[in-house]
């Protein structure tokens, strides 16, 4: 049995000097939590627990903590998913892992997401402590630089409300007038409004700002620390403060108390009769209090005593950031700069496909969520556009990412159903790309109400993207992928390798090391796909790839193959998720575009004719008409390139498809030795054969998704807007030809 010793702080000397650091214990063994607790606190620490993986997550969302020791298997989440969505929530909190069944793997797996360190049971107290310890060490080694006079920030402007909304400018110029009073004030808002970074700003523009601000949040303390603490005494014959009682000796200083609805309805009782009569204090300490419920729904639950709420003399409500949408774009640019200077990163720019995701998101941990969610974007992202692909998946697909946590989000029934219609109205909005009537229509309803609705649940939409310098890109490290060629049949692979700016995308041979660019003028044939060849060596079926890499917008790469580009599952869907894996890194040349300033056209213009027609457009737009006998048909699609996740969503999922007789004639000619019933739609004269479609329209989008990777041939991504009708790769290649012969013109 391990001994340990106890080592008690003194209780003032702990809230004056440092903050003991907040743990929370997530583990569903009683016995493990017991244990952990008991001997954590005996050693000055603030514990939480939780046996849930969902409620850990809550409390997290609501407390200050500062580590957690959590096990990986738990009910409701497990630890290893608990530790992603605790690192996407605030990348700052440490987090220690612990398991009974542990495999070198599991631990990999847990550093890679981001956990401390990986502790498996039975451990002993010192291996706890010892972590503690080194966590403390590096916290403190970087917290030095953070604790300037507040006072002096403030005249400097850099402490200081962002924002325009009406409740926020209200609220600027209450603080000046408050702060040279001597009232208690109540500050209520949700979790994470800035309750305490108010209660700082009045702190340092009063007359008290050279003296101490003393910040104790009621939750982590029991009812009888927290009433000792507060009145000196636990009883007491009358409500006067006893001469050890926090107030006494913050004398002529601020006390921030956070989450008073945490507080024993005794302790709320005691302490409204301090604040109503200033002579129980006994000293002129000022307090600022906190409340995070609704002060009615508290009282109405008899969690709140009636008499507490009433005692400030002055209360401020803070917005949630919901309620002040206007203000996001403001505060996200302000984070952005803050972290690239403090990071020392160059400055980063947020695209309006994710900063409309970002701007519509209901943001249930309000600002604290918005702050620690840009340093993890500022941090993880190398590039310097931040798009919509490097926004968590727990931000851009909220709903389905935790349907619990999307329920218990919301206070009414009332304020769910307007989080769903706002959510509903947005789908719609986007898929239509922001065409008010087009929508409305949809809808079958007015454009008047349409545009009450968005107006209501303050929708906005980013209207025409704002013209910006695109800088060339290229992947963060290098990455390999398996598959079969679906025309040799052999078992082939993908070693991809970033390459400096301006070297283009070029193949090579992982046999021979031979390559051959990926442009228009090492095209040798567009029967059935598209491949290049040189004197040294071929490439063949580049299409789908090279579509990838047009929509991730990446321009420099050396891609190693056995001579033909793995079919996967006949669509780009695994290229995408082989992108994303590797990373992307934009570089310090900009980005060369290939703009159409007038309409050309390719073929005659005829209902039953092979032609193209390409004119000037803001985004790459692909409008192709497919006219095919039964079962096929007559199939359009528009396609406007502003989004990987529009290309992930609309093009990327839709495969290769052929007829049973094509089929046939491919393979007397040694072609088509890699089709698989999972790679390909086969069709015979009546019906599909092997699959269930993924789109109604799939055959169509694979036709828009074969375009763009032809048209990457051309070295540039291109603006335009392009109208094929029944073409193929061959004519996509004349296309590019045309087009580079008219540059060169």
């Amino acid at each position: 049995m391990l001994l340990v010793k106890v080592r008690p702080p003194d209780q003032l000397e702990r809230i004056f000097a440092m903050k003991p650091p907040v743990i929370l214990v997530v583990d569903d063994e009683d016995s493990i939590i017991d244990a952990l607790k008991g001997s954590l606190e005996d050693e000055g620490y603030i514990v939480l627990n939780s046996s849930d993986g969902i409620k850990a997550m809550e409390i997290i969302k609501s407390q200050s903590i500062d580590m957690v020791f959590l096990d990986i298997w738990l009910p409701g989440m497990d630890g290893l998913t608990l530790l992603k969505a605790i690192k996407d929530f605030n990348s700052t909190i440490e987090v220690v892992m612990m398991t009974g069944h542990g495999s070198v793997n599991t631990a990999v797996q847990a550093i890679k997401d981001g956990a401390f360190d990986f502790l498996e049971k039975p451990f002993s107290l010192d291996s706890v402590f010892n972590t503690i310890n080194q966590i403390t060490s590096r916290h403190q080694s970087t917290a030095v630089s953070s604790h300037a006079d507040e006072s002096v920030l403030v005249e400097e402007g850099k402490l200081a409300l962002t924002g325009n909304d009406q409740g926020i400018v209200k609220i600027k110029k209450i603080i000046p007038k408050v702060a040279v009073r001597d009232d208690d004030i109540l500050l209520m808002g949700q979790s994470g409004t800035g309750k305490e970074f108010v209660c700082r700003l009045i702190h340092a523009t009063s007359k008290r700002r050279s003296q101490r601000l003393i910040k104790i949040n009621c939750a982590f303390y029991s009812p009888q620390k927290l009433e000792e603490m507060l009145f000196g005494v636990q009883k007491a014959k009358d409500q006067k403060c006893g001469k050890k009682s926090i107030f006494y000796s913050a004398k002529d200083s601020t006390v921030f108390l956070g989450a008073i609805e945490a507080m024993a309805l005794n302790t709320q009782e005691r302490l409204a009769a301090i604040i109503s009569n200033r002579e129980l204090k006994g000293v002129n300490t000022r307090i600022i209090a906190s409340l995070g419920i609704s002060a009615e729904r508290g009282i109405e639950d008899g969690v709140l005593y009636k008499g507490l709420i009433d005692s400030f003399p002055f209360q401020l409500v803070m917005p949630s950031l919901r309620d002040r949408r206007e203000d996001i774009p403001l505060l996200l640019n302000m984070f952005v700069s803050y972290f690239c200077k403090d990071y020392g990163l160059r400055e980063k720019n947020i695209e309006d496909d994710a900063l409309e995701i970002l701007v519509n998101y209901d943001w249930p941990g309000n600002i604290k969520e918005l702050k620690n969610l840009v340093e993890k974007i500022v941090v993880s992202v190398p590039t310097r556009n931040i798009s919509s692909l490097d926004i968590p998946i727990s931000v851009r697909d909220d709903m389905q990412y935790g349907i619990s946590r999307y329920y218990e989000r919301y206070d009414s029934m009332h304020e769910s159903e307007a989080a769903w219609r706002k959510n509903y109205l947005l789908y719609f909005l986007r898929k239509n790309n922001k065409d008010i009537k087009i929508t409305a229509k949809k809808l079958d309803i007015k454009e008047d109400i349409l545009k009450k609705y968005i107006k209501e649940y303050h929708i906005i939409l980013t209207g025409k993207r704002r013209s910006e310098k695109r800088f060339q890109r290229t992947i963060k490290r290098s990455i390999v992928l398996g598959g079969t060629g679906l025309h040799s049949g052999d078992k082939t692979g993908l070693i991809l390798t970033p390459l400096p700016p301006g070297s283009g995308i070029v193949f090579g041979n992982i046999s021979s090391g031979d390559s051959i660019p990926a442009d228009i003028d090492y095209v040798q044939s567009t029967n059935y796909a598209t491949c290049l060849k040189n004197a040294n060596t071929v490439a063949y079926t580049v299409e789908h790839l090279l579509a990838t890499l047009h929509a991730y917008g990446i321009n420099n790469l050396l891609i190693k193959i056995n001579n033909e580009v793995p079919i996967m599952d006949g669509s780009a869907l695994d290229f995408c998720r082989f992108i994303e894996d590797a990373g992307i890194e934009d570089q310090d040349e900009l980005l060369e575009e290939f703009v159409i300033e007038e309409k050309l056209v390719l073929g005659k213009i005829k209902k039953k004719n092979k032609f193209i027609t390409v004119e000037p457009a803001d985004h790459l737009i692909i409008h192709y008409i497919l006219q095919y006998p039964k079962p096929v048909g007559r199939q359009e699609y528009t396609f406007k390139l502003d989004s990987v996740e529009a290309f992930k969503k609309e093009i990327a999922p839709a495969r290769t498809f052929g007829f049973v007789k094509d089929i046939e004639a491919l393979e007397q000619q040694g072609l088509a030795s890699g089709g698989r019933l999972s790679n390909f739609i086969l069709i015979d004269d009546e019906k599909i054969i092997n699959t269930d479609l993924r789109f109604p329209d799939e055959f169509v989008r694979h036709k828009i998704l074969d375009m763009l990777g032809d048209l990457y041939l051309l070295g540039h991504p291109i603006k335009a807007k392009i109208t094929a009708n029944m073409t193929g790769h061959t004519e996509n290649a004349e296309l590019v030809r045309m087009l580079r012969k008219t540059r060169q013109m």
